[in-house]
């Protein structure tokens, strides 16, 4: 399991065996590059810890242990954990500033204790059946172990169809599932899952009142403080800039706490389209960072067995494409970088934020509202078609394989799971039902656009070259900060007033930040981490496609009905429709099929 780890953890690997339990840890060096082996045991070595991630506040912790008479072996910041478990039992986690996964055997007890960080940056997924129970970073780890089951989940398999991601708890198998975020999780000897839970919540609460100016300054020591506590590190980092308000913000608070210009990294393209370099030259040149630009025609199609073997199921979003080369360019000279990842969901940044918000805000005024109880009247005799839910409209928003294609896509024995996927979404917004509709969108993509694609993506990319990223942006302190800030300094525009205005979104994240760039730096659109894929689509031709898609060699063709693909791969080739981002999603999941296949009947052999 550690040997299909090794990217993960090129500098070290360690092990710990008793009876029929076994630890096993790979090691990417960042703090106390000499002693930080893990497994580590506590004292007398009845219990054991190992921690994928980095503990921001280690140094305060060890201290406060220390005064407590615990003896430390490392100077790691993971063991403060072990000795943390020690002294307040599974409240440790809420002590806790970082990002983690980890795991405390205790011989005492007999019992293994799981846990991941609050917002889900570092992955936990585990395989349950029957007395066996095993956990990893990652997928592949988990198809080592001996008589895998390896059934297809087939809800999960709609649900990516959907979002092009499979979110928590479901993995691609039945038998896998992830460890929520801010969740823990104990596990017998006997491999009996005893208790699983949360331990913290995020919630956007109206703070005390402010003015504009004062919540500028809050925001501002907030920004400071948490890229400060990040920047931790025996060994040369960097930050990813793009160019974009969260990047840019992250490497200009990084420069005001470093001696030495920041090491930034950025990705440029061809296609103007999706090219932000000159953005990021600007950001860099203006907070005195050394930008380091590397210019890539990705190769999509040869990385794509490996990308599929890295995230170990179908992962759709194809800007994992450009990730994976930013994270190839960084990896060549440090070993840790910062990036911005986060801020578009924390502070409002995408552009349907403020179009749900302003769709389904609360009347602003007695026209407004006899408007609406007309409408209501109409839609109730038949004369208008009933308004979407919240719910149903977030969920029909999605541009990938909507619920009408999905029916036809899936063979008739299959169809009954496109109706759970709704249901699945509506579920989503039951837990944060009784917010308002901005803090009810912003609140469901934390919860899991954020969490499984986002941060998955970039844990799974980065850690493929054994690079490590940090989110300052998703620090929990610096949360709590945002999830106070009102609506309208979120999101602007059409979002309390209904005004003519373009929306905009991270309006205090910009106001406390752009002193740092030129003026109009931030005048523009948004453009995102984005490659050409339907061109790619377009240029990789229908018979490749189809070899790709329609072999019959793959299961495909038992999921789906080859001539609606068919018919997909025609109609975007013909330019009669885009479906540039179907399309790719398929040949994800077509290449995540053989790579299964192959490992099933690896297994078999060894068998």
């Amino acid at each position: 399991m550690t040997d299909a780890l090794a990217h993960r953890g090129p500098d070290d690997a360690g092990y710990h065996i008793s009876g029929a339990m076994g630890l096993g840890h790979r090691r990417l060096s960042i703090i106390d590059l000499e002693s930080g082996h893990q497994p580590i045991p506590n004292e007398d070595e009845s219990m054991w810890l190992v921690c994928n991630g980095e503990i921001y506040n280690y140094r305060e912790l060890r201290d406060l242990l220390i005064s407590k008479e615990h003896r430390f072996r490392t100077h790691s910041d993971s063991e403060v954990i072990l000795h943390g478990y020690e002294e307040w039992g599974r409240d440790v986690v809420c002590r806790l500033r970082g990002m983690f996964a980890f795991a405390i055997w205790s011989e005492r007890d007999q019992e293994l204790f799981l846990a991941r960080d609050r917002v889900g940056i570092k992955p936990l997924v585990y395989y349950h059946s029957g007395s066996r129970f095993a956990f990893a970073s990652e997928i592949q780890a988990l198809r080592r172990t001996a008589a895998f089951d390896a059934e297809v989940d087939l809800q999960a398999l709609d649900l990516y169809l959907h979002y092009l991601y499979i979110p928590g708890p479901y993995t691609i198998y039945k038998s896998v599932r992830k460890l929520l975020p801010a969740h823990t999780m104990t596990i017998s000897a006997a491999g009996e899952i005893r208790t699983e839970g949360p331990y913290w919540e995020f919630r956007f609460e109206a703070g005390q009142e402010r003015t504009e100016s004062e919540w500028v300054e809050r925001l501002d020591h907030a920004l400071e403080d948490a890229v400060r506590s990040h920047l931790v590190s025996d060994v040369p980092f960097g930050s990813f800039l793009s160019g974009g308000v969260d990047s840019s913000a992250v490497t200009a608070y990084m420069s005001r706490n470093l001696e030495a210009p920041v090491r930034a990294f950025s990705v440029g393209f061809d296609e103007a389209e999706h090219d932000e370099t000159e953005y990021a030259r600007v950001a860099a040149e203006s907070v005195g960072a050394e930008l380091h630009m590397t210019r890539v025609r990705p190769h999509a199609l040869e990385i794509l067995p490996d990308l599929a073997r890295h995230y170990g199921e179908p992962f759709g979003d194809s800007s994992a494409v450009c990730t994976y080369y930013v994270a190839q360019a960084a990896r060549a000279q440090v070993k840790m970088v910062l990036s911005g990842d986060g801020g578009d969901e924390s502070h409002g940044g995408y552009e349907y934020f403020a179009k749900m918000a302003s769709r389904y805000r609360a009347p602003s005024g007695p026209l407004e509202l006899a408007r609406r109880r007309v409408g209501a009247c109409l839609r109730a005799l038949g004369i208008r078609q009933p308004a979407p839910s919240l719910e149903d409209a977030w969920y029909d928003r999605y541009p990938y394989f909507g619920e009408g294609m999905r029916q036809e896509l899936w063979r008739p024995e299959h169809q009954w799971v496109v109706s759970n996927s709704r249901q699945w979404n509506r579920a989503q917004f039951d837990a944060v039902r009784g917010q308002a509709t901005l803090d009810q969108c912003q609140s469901v993509d934390i919860r899991n656009y954020l969490v499984y694609d986002n941060l998955s993506k970039v844990d799974i990319a980065s850690m493929a070259h054994g690079l490590e990223v940090r989110v300052p942006l998703l620090d929990h302190k610096l949360l709590e900060v945002v999830g106070q800030i009102p609506r309208h300094l979120r999101v602007s525009s059409g979002v309390e007033t209904g005004g003519p205005a373009t929306p905009q979104g991270k309006v205090l994240l910009r106001h406390a930040t752009q002193r740092f760039f030129p003026d109009g730096f931030y005048d523009r659109r948004k453009m995102g981490f984005s490659i050409p894929v339907s061109d790619w689509m377009t240029e990789t031709g229908r018979g490749n496609l189809s070899d790709r898609l329609l072999s019959g060699s793959g299961r495909l063709g038992d999921w789906f009905d080859p001539q609606i693909i068919s018919g997909i791969i025609d109609r975007h080739i013909d330019g009669r429709d885009d479906h540039g981002h179907r399309l790719w999603a398929l040949l994800f999941l077509a290449a995540w099929d053989t790579n299964d296949r192959d490992r099933s009947a690896g297994a078999e052999r060894r068998t």
